[in-house]
């Protein structure tokens, strides 16, 4: 495919996230709200463009993580003055995402900064945000530069936060599948949510936990990794990741000391 056809495919996406886009040349105007609230961004695709990947299920994580980046920048209020809280004001809104790694350059393109993030096992990032109390803001490099705190001191309130959203969920059945459980808030961070899940279920989660994150918004799991058990994750997982507007992973995790690292094939025999 061309980069027009790229282009086009990205624009389409965009679309699908309610964000009011225009061709100009080779760039994007792209804009989310209407009058003087709206958030609008200029956008230079270019960066994405050389990178995206031959392979179709692959080049639509890529786009989907790029137009989720995007969006994220632009939900921020335009007359947000959240870009000059300091640590002590955003920490108690601090909340963890996970995304595939083109999500940075979506963000760099809306904001014109770079996202603070972390890497994660395999092509994934965390990402960090402030939640306003509209909207929410994307946690960017120069923000944290400007705070002069530890990486620690960021990644534990945004901890502390969302294990306060978790703790009280159940896991519920997924689907028609006899094993296969899902945590789900329904707040966009539920991948994001195995970050914690280790503290939040310690009672209830041992070895034979294995878990998928097939979307940003989906936790699957199941509590002992047979063969049967272990084929209706994996099964469940690729059926999710297949039909989703943003695919995020297929890889099947477990925990080791509370962190997550991708399964090998031996984990469950």
């Amino acid at each position: 495919m061309s980069d027009t056809d790229h282009l086009h495919e990205l624009t389409e996406v965009l679309r699908s996230r309610r964000l009011e886009v225009d061709l100009v040349e080779d760039t994007l105007n792209v804009s989310q709200g209407t009058g003087i609230m709206a958030h609008k961004a200029h956008l230079d695709p270019r960066p994405l463009l050389d990178i995206l990947s031959d392979d179709e299920a692959h080049r639509r994580r890529q786009i989907a993580a790029y137009a989720s980046g995007v969006k994220h920048v632009l939900l921020e209020p335009a007359r947000s003055k959240a870009a000059q809280w300091d640590f002590i004001k955003s920490a108690g809104g601090l909340l963890p995402g996970l995304h595939v790694s083109t999500f940075e350059l979506g963000v760099e393109a809306a904001a014109g900064e770079s996202p603070w993030t972390l890497d994660f096992p395999g092509d994934l990032i965390v990402a960090y945000f402030i939640k306003l109390d509209r909207g929410i803001r994307v946690l960017t490099a120069p923000q944290v530069q400007r705070w002069d705190v530890s990486d620690d001191r960021i990644t534990s309130a945004a901890r502390s936060l969302l294990f306060h959203n978790t703790r009280h969920q159940t896991f519920q059945p997924f689907g028609d599948t006899q094993s296969v459980r899902r945590l789900h808030a329904g707040d966009g961070h539920d991948a994001a949510r195995c970050l914690v899940i280790a503290d939040a279920f310690y009672t209830e989660i041992d070895s034979g936990f294995r878990f998928s994150l097939p979307t940003p918004d989906h936790f699957l799991c199941v509590f002992n990794n047979n063969d049967e058990t272990m084929a209706e994750l994996s099964a469940a997982t690729k059926e999710v990741y297949r039909d989703a507007d943003y695919p995020l992973s297929e890889t099947l995790f477990r925990f080791e000391s509370g962190r997550p690292l991708p399964l090998e094939e031996t984990d469950h025999e």
